[in-house]
């Protein structure tokens, strides 16, 4: 292969060879003049499926003449070369347009090339999203949403995984136009794809090699936790860029630049205190760009994804709901039609407690089906669900569902649990749980379960209030129960006055 080792505009054009698992040999052609990505791991070509002008059997990758292969200029592909002691990541997703070959030592991955274009720090630099609609600008993030998602939960050729290298560089959008709508304006399908999970790791609870771009880098993964909420975190500034601002890493870039010889972990460090930046947000957007509250509830959202702290960030499944929802709103909109259903559940998503002062709001929610009372109230922190409890209209199903979410992880492991709670108080909380669900009152203010009512006043904090309400409402329940049994009954001779 002579000059693999050193590509670079100019080296001789080169013969990828791929025997197929029936026998047969697939051609690939790169002359290496058009690189597309570059990397410390690995360097990206753009090459091409061809045919050999003279029938022959070639099964090793070699130097050969442009002028002697037919190149098939529609069927592009994207051939990169691993730089030594580098490869693929064991868990990446295999795609069957793929194929890992081995040449001279090294690893190269012929790929199915993706058009489209990256998103750049600069908003200079972003033309094409300068001319997305508000709509097209959530339906981009939406779709980069799901596409993650799937890789965190539905990776069907293994474990599940995070990307661990989500940046600018390393996706693709694709705008397609499909002809006029029905207003006279040009219809455009998106499609978003993530490249490049040579860092792709198995969701785990103890540390991994650090790997990645520090300008992306969630806190954690210093210590080398990855998770669902780091690739988020990583997401969150290419967000920012589709929604307008001109260069979320203004501020972070400025600081690094500042500072050529800061420690690694300390540079990063103070990255997540400098933040991204937000300056131009929603500024492009003019005929459909939504009112001042859905701005800064989305604004809110996405820094709360790239928060410090993991713990402040939203739970997968609340990035999820929220940006379906927000679609939906924008679909809905654009139609004159109500809204208030997606607002609502956006609200829930972003923990905005402000419906619950909504008498509409509440309206709203207790009118909905079960199944989504129920998906709605594992999105909430722990005091809006005790001031959902709170609200005289709640009915039995939104109450259990309230209690189990709130208490049921802390009468499980340690491990699982939302705050320490002694083993002693774990019991209790059991205890209760299973007093409240059977409705059994007369158990719960048994005198031989007195030390166990007692534990319960040692409770954390965050659900303490929750406790004193469902022990009310025990006590009120108990309390029913004795009226209706001091009240007499009329027997038949009672009536005899009539």
């Amino acid at each position: 292969m002579g000059d693999i080792q050193n590509n670079k505009e100019g080296s001789s054009p080169r013969l990828f060879p791929v025997v197929q698992r029936d026998g047969s040999i697939l051609y690939f052609f790169s002359d290496f003049s058009e690189m597309l990505g570059q990397g410390s791991s690995a360097d990206v070509y753009k090459g091409y499926q061809c045919d050999l002008k003279i029938s022959q059997k070639i099964t090793s990758p070699s130097s050969i003449g442009r002028e002697d292969v037919i190149v098939q200029e529609n069927s592009p592909v994207a051939i990169k070369i691993y730089k030594p002691g580098h490869a693929p990541s064991p868990y990446r997703i295999i795609e069957r347009a793929s194929s890992l070959i081995e040449v001279e030592g090294r690893a190269v991955l012929i790929m199915k090339f993706i058009d489209g274009f990256h998103i750049n720090p600069d908003s200079d630099d972003n033309p094409q999203l300068k001319h997305l609609t508000f709509f097209q600008a959530v339906d981009t993030i939406w779709q980069l949403i799901i596409a993650l998602n799937q890789l965190h939960y539905n990776n069907t050729s293994g474990p599940s995984v995070v990307h661990g290298d989500i940046k600018g560089t390393n996706l693709k959008i694709k705008l397609l136009k499909e002809g006029a709508s029905d207003k006279g304006s040009v219809k455009v399908k998106i499609e978003v794809f993530y490249l490049d999970d040579d860092y792709s790791k198995p969701i785990l609870a103890m540390p991994q090699i650090i790997q990645g771009t520090p300008e992306h880098f969630a806190q954690e993964i210093l210590d080398g936790h990855y998770s669902e909420a780091s690739d988020f975190y990583a997401l969150g500034p290419l967000l920012l860029s589709i929604l307008g601002a001109k260069n979320p890493f203004k501020d972070i870039l400025a600081f690094r630049d500042a500072n050529p010889f800061i420690d690694f972990r300390l540079l990063v460090r103070h990255y997540a205190e400098i933040g991204y930046n937000t300056e131009g947000l929603f500024s492009h957007f003019t005929h459909d760009k939504p009112n001042a509250f859905i701005c800064q509830l989305l604004k809110d959202f996405v820094l709360k994804m790239v928060a410090r702290e993991k713990e402040q960030r939203p739970a997968p499944d609340a990035v999820l709901e929220f940006f379906t929802a927000l679609r939906q709103w924008c679909l809905f909109s654009e139609r004159n039609e109500e809204t208030n259903f997606y607002l609502l559940r956006m609200m829930i998503a972003a923990n905005h407690s402000l419906w619950l002062r909504d008498k509409t709001m509440q309206q709203l929610f207790f009118s909905l089906d079960e199944n989504l009372q129920h998906r709605l109230i594992g999105l909430m922190t722990v005091e809006e669900k005790h001031q959902l409890y709170k609200l005289g209209n709640a009915n039995n199903a939104v109450l259990n569902d309230l209690v189990k979410l709130c208490l049921r992880p802390l009468t499980e492991t340690r491990q699982s649990s939302l705050f320490f709670t002694p083993v002693l108080t774990q019991k209790a909380l059991k205890w209760l749980l299973l007093c409240f669900e059977k409705r059994n009152w007369q158990a719960f203010f048994s005198p031989q379960q007195f030390e166990l009512r007692e534990t319960l006043n040692s409770v954390p904090h965050e659900i303490a209030p929750l406790v004193k309400t469902i022990v009310e409402q025990l006590t009120k329940e108990k309390l029913q129960t004795q009226v209706l049994e001091n009240f007499p009954v009329l027997s038949d001779q009672s009536y005899n006055y009539l």
